[in-house]
């Protein structure tokens, strides 16, 4: 099946930078903002010195848009540090910052940078910065953001970073089922609006797809039993996209009674 492309808002600057460092060898460095800094003017010198990184100031209408996908994926794709502006407004500024730490998690920390006035962006221009190793941007911009997302956290990580762990409110996650409160009323199967959820073929056994789900919690509010949980992370490995068993073989607790079960068992026949 042919999988379309996700047009990134920075793609085009991606394969571009990703060119010149391959040509080059200079480091790759993203300024994005909204109120121009006076301090990029100083940066069009630093340009021309040999061996010095090349600095690419973009405009952007709106920073909050900017979210944490775009920024991984220029990391990934051709740039080696960004310095984003921060958001102007308290609200803007709240969800910039979660956007922000989450790309740091997955892979960007120490080369995404917020800044508020120019003499912070003078100083951090200032500094020298070497090149990191990525890959053409059409290899990682395949499929829906979250795709996208995860490819760019796979290419930025080291190769056997697993399961990240993420904060609460992440788009990514798990879900987990306590075996002895559920009821099998397949309620979270018929509201997951992802299809992360789903019937095995014999109908007993829920079945779960990791990267299918964005941890929007209808799943959990639906239930009457209380049984499933929500589990902010990122699997990086190749399990993350093949369905998983929630139930099963019950795991006892200390006190006799149905523990919880973590994803981790195939089913041996999916629904289709």
């Amino acid at each position: 099946m042919a999988r379309r492309s996700c047009e990134l808002p920075l793609i085009s600057l991606c394969g571009a930078a990703h060119r010149r460092k391959h040509e080059t060898g200079r480091a790759q460095v993203l300024i994005l903002y909204e109120a121009e800094p006076a301090s990029l003017a100083a940066a069009e010198p630093q340009q021309q010195a040999e061996g010095a990184a090349d600095v690419i100031p973009v405009l952007v209408c709106c920073l909050e848009k900017i979210g944490h996908a775009d920024l991984l994926h220029a990391l990934a794709c051709g740039f080696d540090v960004i310095h984003l502006q921060a958001c102007p407004g308290s609200a803007g500024r709240a969800h910039q910052q979660q956007q922000v730490e989450l790309a740091h998690v997955l892979g960007g920390l120490g080369r995404i940078l917020l800044f508020e006035d120019p003499g912070t962006l003078a100083r951090r221009l200032e500094a020298g910065i070497f090149p990191f190793p990525s890959v053409a941007p059409d290899v990682l911009a395949v499929g829906n953001r979250s795709d996208t997302a995860r490819a760019s956290a796979a290419a930025l990580l080291p190769a056997r970073s697993g399961n990240i762990a993420l904060p609460e409110q992440a788009p990514y996650g798990s879900v987990s089922l306590n075996e002895g409160r559920c009821t099998h009323c397949s309620s979270c199967v018929w509201v997951c609006p992802s299809d992360a959820l789903s019937l095995t073929e014999n109908g007993g056994a829920l079945s779960f797809v990791e990267s299918l789900c964005f941890q929007c919690g209808l799943c959990v509010s639906i239930c009457p039993q209380r049984a499933l949980r929500m589990e902010p992370g990122m699997d990086l490995t190749a399990s993350a996209v093949l369905p998983h068993l929630l139930s099963g073989q019950e795991d006892q607790a200390a006190d006799g009674s149905a523990g919880e079960r973590r994803t981790g068992v195939p089913p041996s026949q999916p629904a289709g």
